[in-house]
């Protein structure tokens, strides 16, 4: 091997067998000497042209051997005030309870496909659930993607994991009938103008439970959906909400209204303003509205969904009964109109009937009106006859040149 330049680095042995590459770097502390470990020489020099690689392509090294388990750790404080509280609940307990366990030990610079396909195979086998190993892998592409951004990795290998299909289950709102059916067993109970208003405007849980008596407008005849109310630290507060089109003016109309005025405005609780609380005061526990809900459900022999669900039930039959798709999708806030047409619009087999019958019917109007006015063969045939063979009145004649090979 060559002597290495000025500049190089260098590669050697240590006292207790392991092998040491370093070399002057770019560190976010500035230029700093850097030094990595490897059990064979071969790995030692290979980490160290690793290292004058990512420094000559502008990547700022750490100078110590950075864990995964750490960097996410990191990572979670500088998330924290860019994200809503319940999504960061949900992203601490999966670097907590599944990718900290399974893969902090690993350098952050040296994590691979590999590492990361293993982790997530290993999820699978013991008996994880399909949607809750994507959601692994979404946190970890996240993690990876700000230390991408941070010029602390190259690439993101959370992005080449191949995942297994995960498929949601088939949502079957109910008709008006049905809805109609449990709001009428629901009438008695305290929840049922929280259940009525999210059958009715396809609100969501939260936003539901956040609205106060200040977003009602009934001057202009308006609800004013612009906050929901979350659950963190012990501490009831209002939030924002999921999207900015998700902050919209929906109509007040009159039986809102009549189930509106049969409430009464209390002033007490952690939010005074608050329209939904118990009787302590408190906002509406979700997991309560939720139990109670399914009980209900059950109650009247309806076939059991979850009251975001009620959602859907809005979207289709509000689709069932010809509105257009852009008002669907701004009466239920979303961002884009594929949400609302792939996501939240069901088709069931009375609506597939119906439009095939439709169909059906106009392909038999316009059959049976081609054969009226189509002529018949008795009529067409003489006709033929004189263009395609001629008649003793005008023979055909025949030009010789025509018949000539030449042509």
């Amino acid at each position: 091997m060559s002597r290495r330049r000025r500049g190089d680095g260098t590669v050697y042995r240590r006292k207790e067998g392991r092998y040491e590459a370093a070399c002057y770097v770019n560190t976010p502390l500035g230029i700093k000497r850097v030094r990595r470990y490897a059990t064979t020489q071969k790995d030692a020099e290979a980490i160290l042209v690793e290292m004058h690689n990512k420094n000559d392509s502008g990547l700022k090294i750490n100078p110590r051997e950075e864990r995964l388990g750490a960097y996410m750790d990191y990572w979670l404080l500088v998330v924290q005030s860019s994200i809503r509280r319940g999504t960061f609940v949900g992203y601490e307990a999966i670097v907590r309870l599944y990718l900290k366990p399974g893969l902090g030990n690993k350098c952050l610079t040296k994590l691979t496909v590999a590492d990361a396909q293993t982790f997530i195979d290993n999820q699978i086998k013991a008996g994880q659930s399909r949607r809750n190993v994507q959601k692994m892998r979404i946190v970890l592409s996240a993690v990876l993607s700000n230390a991408m951004r941070e010029e602390r990795i190259v690439r993101n290998v959370a992005r080449s994991v191949k995942m297994p299909t995960y498929k949601p289950k088939e949502v079957e709102p109910w008709n008006p009938e049905q809805l109609a059916r449990f709001l009428s067993a629901a009438a008695n109970h305290p929840y049922y103008p929280l259940f009525f208003l999210m059958g009715f405007y396809g609100l969501r849980g939260g936003e539901a439970r956040g609205l106060s008596w200040s977003d009602i407008d009934t001057d202009k005849k308006v609800i004013r959906i612009r906050r929901q109310v979350e659950y963190f630290d012990n501490s009831y507060s209002y939030a924002e909400l999921k999207t900015e089109a998700s902050r919209r003016n929906l109509p007040l109309v009159n039986a809102v209204q009549d189930v509106l005025n049969n409430l009464k405005p209390t002033g007490t609780g952690p939010l005074p303003d608050l329209i939904f609380k118990t009787p302590n005061g408190l906002p509406i526990d979700r997991g309560n509205l939720r139990r109670t809900f399914r009980r209900i459900s059950r109650e009247v022999g309806l076939p059991v969904i979850t009251p975001h669900h009620l959602r859907h039930t809005a979207a289709t039959n509000l689709k069932d009964l010809g509105v257009a798709p852009r008002d669907v999708q701004a009466i239920l806030g979303h961002s884009h109109i594929s949400t609302t047409l792939q996501i939240y619009q069901h088709a069931d087999i009375n609506g597939k009937s119906e439009a095939l019958q439709k169909y059906e019917r106009q392909i038999s109007e316009i059959t049976a009106s081609s054969r009226q006015i189509k002529p018949s063969s008795s009529k067409l045939s003489p006709e033929l006859a004189k263009i395609n063979i001629g008649s003793s009145e005008s023979p055909l004649h025949k030009d010789p040149r025509l018949m000539s090979p030449v042509l």
